[in-house]
């Protein structure tokens, strides 16, 4: 993926569609397709990464503004722990 959204829960994590879901709604000034790709994956190290495809590549601003977007959308799902981390 040359564009993505990367979201790594501090702790391993058994996220559903219902969470892709949201963060892709929350993000959709990025994705602009109708499909978005993504990955989910646990680290050696004991994390879950949620990884979401952009279709377009994003500023500085834009992509604080995806961040916070994000990460209102999780805190208001229940998650707390978590790290954004947007290509530019």
């Amino acid at each position: 993926m040359e564009n993505f959204i990367n979201i790594v829960f501090d702790e391993k994590q058994e996220l559903d569609d219902i969470v892709v879901s949201e963060v892709a709604t929350s993000a959709s000034n990025a994705l602009l397709e109708e499909e978005t790709g993504y990955e989910l994956y646990d680290t050696n190290d004991g994390k879950t990464v949620l990884t979401v495809e952009t279709h377009v590549q994003l500023d500085e601003l834009q992509s604080n503004e995806v961040a916070e977007k994000v990460a209102n959308k999780l805190w208001d799902l229940g998650y707390n722990n978590f790290d954004i981390e947007v290509s530019v």
